[in-house]
């Protein structure tokens, strides 16, 4: 396992347990406790967990911007059956949002040469995996913002706002049972609305642990898309 790898294995593992000793982790990913010690003091750097005597746990965001790396890591396998369901929505040859929601990422990851179809991003892992797997790619440009690797601001926007594209997907920190959706970026938010306009259809991803959370910037409702995708049957009081 090579340490990109197991740097987001540590990541998943203490987002699903809170907590845990060096040695559960060495234990758990087949390496000595002094890979795993180097590894948290890298993660730690990075502000993404907590070590303390005996152990680490994952450092928690509330409301606030969370780290890029700790979205990807979050529920990473039901994200990805989530991207293998919403690619079903994408017609050969199309034009596709991608925003830059980890959860967005994955669609990127599933989209092969074969399909002809063209890209539109403002996430750099999107843009990234889109050159790797040599799918036609546009990014949006504007302000990059540091912890979510995303563009944002004016010239995103405007760029955006000149194109017609058929399909939209699109993610966020919150949903509500009325069906409000909601995220932390005032800037990201105002692009997904922009993006929202510009779309003939468009679909939410999002998985089950985002339910009944709010944030403070409303992006939209979930009656205003075509569809979602979850990891689990969500019921809506709409």
């Amino acid at each position: 396992m090579i340490k990109n790898e197991r740097l987001d294995e540590i990541m998943d593992i203490l987002s699903e347990k809170k907590y845990c000793t060096v040695n559960e982790l060495a234990s758990a990913m087949y390496v000595t406790p002094i890979t795993i010690r180097r590894d948290l003091k890298l993660l730690e750097q990075q502000g993404v967990v907590n070590k303390c005597y005996g152990g680490v746990s994952v450092i928690t965001h509330s409301n606030r911007d969370v780290p890029l790396i700790v979205r990807e890591a979050s529920n990473h396998k039901s994200k990805d059956l989530i991207a293998k369901e919403a690619i079903k929505m994408i017609a050969e040859g199309s034009t596709v949002f991608l925003d830059a929601s980890s959860t967005a990422a994955h669609i990127a990851e599933h989209l092969t040469p074969e399909q002809h179809v063209t890209v539109i991003t403002n996430g750099i892992k999107a843009l990234t995996i889109l050159a790797e797997r040599q799918i036609t790619a546009y990014g949006t440009g504007g302000k990059l913002l540091g912890n979510s690797l995303a563009f944002a601001g004016a010239n995103a926007e405007a760029m955006v706002s000149g194109m017609n594209v058929d399909t939209m997907f699109f993610s966020s920190q919150g949903i509500t049972l009325d069906g409000n959706i909601s995220d932390y970026s005032e800037h990201e938010t105002k692009l997904r609305q922009i993006m929202l306009k510009r779309a003939k259809r468009k679909y939410f991803l999002f998985d089950s642990s985002k339910v009944s959370k709010t944030y403070l910037f409303h992006v939209c409702n979930i009656a205003d898309v075509d569809g979602y995708f979850c990891d689990k049957t969500i019921q809506f009081n709409l």
